[in-house]
This record gives C-alpha cells, structure tokens and sequence, in this order.
C-alpha cells in the first residue's frame, strides 16, 4: 500500500513538473509576442506621426485651421493667452 501511495505522489510531482514546464514555456512565448506586438505598436505610432506630418504639409492653412475648430474644438489664441519666453531668462 505504502509502494502505491509513494509511486503515486511521485506520478503527481512528475505531472506537477511537466504542468509547470509548460506553463512556463507558454508564459514565454506570450511574453516573446507582447514584445513583439509593442514594437509593431512603437513602428506604427511613428508612421502615423509621419503621415500626419506629410497630410497637414498638403492641406491649405484654411483647411487646417477648419479641421483644427471643428474636429478639435479649437479657437485662435487671444493677445492675452500668448505668453513668450525668451530662453536667455529661463537660463538665469
């Protein structure tokens, strides 16, 4: 009884090591493809950058400042909201 109790909990430790080891390899590979998805997402940011870059160089100023207060909600800055800043006084 004490052989098939033993062999027993050694068939279980056995399992318990293989579940583990494929958990752990199955672990590794997501990790490998959320790597691989975040540098697709990193690559992809920047060409979106690129192309809004290369889509506001075609269209007109009017046509921009149109875009800019409808979709966005955006309204020319007023004289007072202007602040200007000179580098020589944010050195001191």
């Amino acid at each position: 009884m004490k052989g098939l109790i033993r062999t027993l909990c050694c068939a279980l430790a056995v399992l318990l090591l293989v579940l583990s080891l494929m958990t752990q390899i199955r672990a590794n590979g997501v990790r490998d493809e959320c790597e691989a998805l975040r540098r697709e997402k990193m690559a992809l940011e920047s060409e979106i950058r690129i192309l809004d870059v290369r889509l506001a160089s075609r269209l007109p100023l009017a046509e921009l400042e149109r875009l800019a207060e409808e979709r966005l909600g955006m309204r020319p800055c007023r004289g007072e909201q202007i602040v200007v800043l000179r580098l020589e006084e944010l050195e001191e």
